[in-house]
């Protein structure tokens, strides 16, 4: 401390007697151009106050370099060295708490209830790397499921609550026009939610690249992983099960959205023998006969007085559905051979408001089918007839956004058997009705 003060003492010192011996010498000067009739006693008087505003400035720049070289030599280095620069990182989460009630009813009549508070948490970064077209992403999230980040209080004020896990962790170049993915990620693919659960993150390499009004996606994903060494002779073969999947999005850039797309898994075994199992709401440990063609739309306008409307839906069919209901070592087989018909799905909805800002607020209705045979609960939406197949039904919604970060969403769900005559068990249940009340904070 006493080393600090006499720096800081001796700079004012050295300020002031700079600031001194200019006064001197000026005042000479001026004596002299007076005594030479050169200057009048005003303009004296002006070139003074000049010169002393001039020297104040001066003593002021001294200082102040001074004190920066005090706070520079004896301030203490961090424990921990920082990067120079996290410019390049951002962040991002969000919380939710939520009221889950749900009532399924079986075909034998029972009726099963049941309410609970759950909640969920997202926490998010991306590096985006210096004067590069790399990034790096990272989320992590509560709970274990595939499809599902909820966590239910309750165990008596325990800590379990399935932990916090990795849900995303990637590695993206993006350049121009075009991108490549890889590792666990977000779904880059348009689909509507009756196909594709927001919990899902698929794990493997994504392509995209626009081209004017088209944008082309591509991805390759496992499913499940094999220790291939552990094929027997005459036994059945053990190999790596993949889901492909493949989109054109076009938009005529006025709120029309059109985007075909494909999908199918490889032909192997899918049991999830090895890596684990699929921990869904209501999934099976099966992936074959999985060949989707479908064609989701959306159609986006705003009225007169500026109220945005959207329609959105989709149509398609499981082109293996027929195989997959009739295969007795199926899951979906109903029991009764030569069963056709079961392997199309459709949605249709529409949209008033948008609730994307503080005060802002929107209400949709939709319609939802989806046959036996049709598609997997292993990728659809777990809350809908709480993820069954062979079911039709509705999804009533109302949001609203208080603030820019904290919104209340209400959503109810209901649902019912298709064919009655189907037995198999992804299908089974007879009416199920789900309400949720999300609460959700951004940050």
């Amino acid at each position: 401390m006493r080393t600090t003060t006499f720096l800081l003492s001796g700079a004012l010192l050295f300020g002031s007697s700079v600031a001194l011996a200019q006064d001197d010498t000026t005042d000479i000067l001026i004596q002299v151009l007076l005594r030479k009739g050169i200057l009048t006693e005003s303009e004296a008087s002006e070139i003074r106050q000049e010169v002393s505003a001039v020297a104040e400035a001066q003593k002021t720049e001294i200082v102040e370099a001074a004190v920066a070289q005090v706070e520079s030599a004896y301030s203490p280095e961090p424990s921990v060295p920082l990067p120079s620069s996290l410019s390049g990182l951002t962040l991002s989460g969000n919380a939710r708490f939520r009221y889950h009630y749900e009532n399924a009813e079986s075909r034998a009549g029972e009726n099963n209830d049941r309410s609970r508070w759950r909640y969920r948490i997202r926490l998010g970064s991306v590096y985006q790397f210096h004067e590069s077209p790399f990034s790096l992403g990272v989320q992590l999230e509560s709970a274990t499921s595939n499809d599902s980040n909820n966590s239910n209080f309750g165990g008596y004020f325990d800590k379990a609550g399935g932990g916090i896990n990795l849900g995303r962790l990637y590695l993206a170049y993006k350049g121009d026009d075009w991108a490549v993915v890889f590792g666990k990620q977000a779904s880059p693919f348009y689909l509507p939610k009756m196909l594709w659960d927001g919990d899902l993150n698929v794990e493997g390499l994504s392509e995209s690249i626009t081209r004017g009004a088209w944008t082309f996606t591509a991805g390759q994903y496992i499913i499940d992983e094999e220790n291939e060494s552990k094929e027997t002779v005459g036994g059945q073969s053990v190999t790596d099960d993949a889901l492909f999947m493949a989109q054109a999005k076009w938009t005529n850039g006025e709120g029309l959205v059109l985007a075909p797309i494909a999908m199918a898994s490889t032909g192997g075994n899918s049991n999830f023998s090895e890596s684990g199992t699929f921990a869904g709401a209501n999934s099976v440990r099966y992936f074959h006969d999985f060949a989707v063609v479908g064609l989701p739309f959306e159609y986006g306008f705003a009225t007169g007085n500026g109220a945005k409307h959207k329609i959105f839906g989709a149509w398609g069919v499981n082109l293996k559905g027929d195989e997959l209901v009739n295969d007795p070592d199926s899951p979906f087989y109903g029991g009764t051979p030569g069963q056709s018909s079961k392997n199309q799905f459709a949605n249709l909805g529409y949209q008033f408001g948008s609730a994307k800002r503080a005060g802002q607020r929107q209400w949709s209705a939709e319609y939802r089918f989806m046959e036996a045979g049709a598609y997997t609960p292993n990728l659809s939406d777990s809350d809908w007839a709480k993820g069954e197949v062979n079911q039709g039904g509705y999804v009533l919604n109302f949001k609203q956004l208080f603030t820019d970060f904290f919104g209340l969403s209400v959503t109810y769900l209901v649902g019912d058997s298709i064919d009655d005559d189907y037995l198999a068990s992804p299908g089974n249940l007879g009416n199920t009705q789900v309400l949720l009340v999300d609460g959700e904070v951004k940050f």
